[in-house]
C-alpha cells in the first residue's frame, strides 16, 4: 500500500468516525423524542452497530480494499473523539431542531390533507346519506298517498323493505360515528403533543 492510499484511508476513517458520532447523536435525539424504552432500544442499538459496521467496512473497502492496519482504528477513534470535543453540542441542537421541524411539517401536511380531502368526503357522504334517506321518505309518503286504498297489498313490501333500509341507515351512522371518534382521537393526540 503506497503512501497516498494510506493517507486516503486515514482521512476516510477519520471521516467515518465523525459520521459515527453524527449517527449516534441522531439516534439519541430520536430516542429522547419518541421516548423509546425496553427491547426497542436494544433492537435499535443492534441496528446502529450493523449500520456503523457496514459504513466503516464499505469505506475501508473503497479506500484500500479492506486492509486492516492499526492506524485505521486510531483514525476512527480520533474522528469520534474530535467530533464529540468540537461538534457534538451544535450538531445535537441542530438535529433536535430538524426533528421538530420535520415533525411539524408532517403534522401540518396531515392537517391539510384532512382539511382538503377527508372533511369534504365525510361531508359529501353525510349529504348523500341524508339525500337517500329523504328520497326514501318521499317515496314512502307518496306511495302511501297513492296506495292508501291498496295498503293491505303493499304492507308485505313495506315490511320487507323497511328493515333493510333502516339497517343500512344504522350501519352508515355507526360507520360515521366511528370515523368521527377516530378523527377526534387523532386530533386530540396531535394537539396534546
Amino acid at each position: 500500500m503506497n503512501l497516498a492510499t494510506q493517507w486516503l484511508t486515514m482521512g476516510t476513517m477519520f471521516g467515518s468516525g465523525i459520521c459515527l458520532g453524527i449517527i449516534l447523536d441522531f439516534y439519541q435525539v430520536l430516542k429522547a423524542r419518541f421516548r423509546l424504552r425496553g427491547w426497542i432500544v436494544s433492537l435499535i442499538d443492534l441496528l446502529y452497530w450493523f449500520v456503523s459496521g457496514g459504513l466503516v467496512f464499505s469505506l475501508l473497502m473503497w479506500s484500500n480494499w479492506g486492509e486492516l492496519r492499526f492506524y485505521i482504528f486510531l483514525a476512527i477513534a480520533l474522528g469520534i473523539f474530535l467530533y464529540y470535543k468540537w461538534f457534538h453540542q451544535s450538531v445535537f441542537r441542530f438535529l433536535r431542531v430538524l426533528v421538530q421541524f420535520i415533525e411539524q411539517m408532517v403534522y401540518q401536511l396531515y392537517r391539510l390533507w384532512v382539511f382538503l380531502i377527508v372533511s369534504p368526503v365525510l361531508w359529501l357522504w353525510s349529504l348523500v346519506r341524508r339525500l337517500v334517506f329523504l328520497i326514501y321518505r318521499m317515496i314512502l309518503s307518496i306511495g302511501k298517498g297513492f296506495l292508501w286504498p291498496f295498503e293491505w297489498m303493499t304492507r308485505p313490501l313495506r315490511r320487507w323493505l323497511q328493515p333493510s333500509v333502516m339497517k343500512f341507515v344504522r350501519k352508515c351512522k355507526d360507520y360515521r360515528d366511528r370515523l368521527r371518534n377516530a378523527w377526534r382521537n387523532l386530533i386530540k393526540k396531535g394537539d396534546s403533543e
